[in-house]
């Protein structure tokens, strides 16, 4: 199956490149039954479809909880091992203030834009 043939529920995905970028269309990560899936979602990304380099676009996100926080964390190690990157792009001012209070703004690497976060991973 290629990228073009994977619709996720929770984002729409293209290639810029060898960088995977997830924009996501869901305003609130909450639903505790469907942070499985979203996790599932997001592992395919690396372990299905092979990309190392992958940028999430998080401006339409109003609302996640601690569950989305532990796939986001997942998601960083799991690409941390094979030696790629996440980069977290567009952050709403909700979504900041949760990964300020967990101590985690430092953890992930951020870019204000999605443009500069493709550019980060493209050099």
């Amino acid at each position: 199956m290629g990228l073009s043939e994977f619709h996720p529920r929770f984002f729409k995905i293209t290639e810029q490149g060898d960088i995977a970028v997830a924009r996501f269309e869901v305003p609130h990560l909450n639903d505790e039954e469907n942070i499985e899936e979203l996790g599932h979602e997001l592992f395919a990304i690396v372990d299905q479809f092979g990309f190392r380099k992958v940028v999430l676009n998080m401006k339409t996100v109003e609302y996640l909880t601690s569950s989305v926080v532990g796939k986001l964390i997942t998601l960083h190690r799991k690409l941390h091992r094979l030696e790629g990157t996440l980069v977290l792009c567009e952050v709403t001012q909700s979504v900041n203030e949760v990964l300020v209070a967990s101590r985690l703004v430092t953890y992930f690497r951020i870019a204000a834009k999605e443009a500069e976060a493709i550019a980060g991973l493209a050099s």
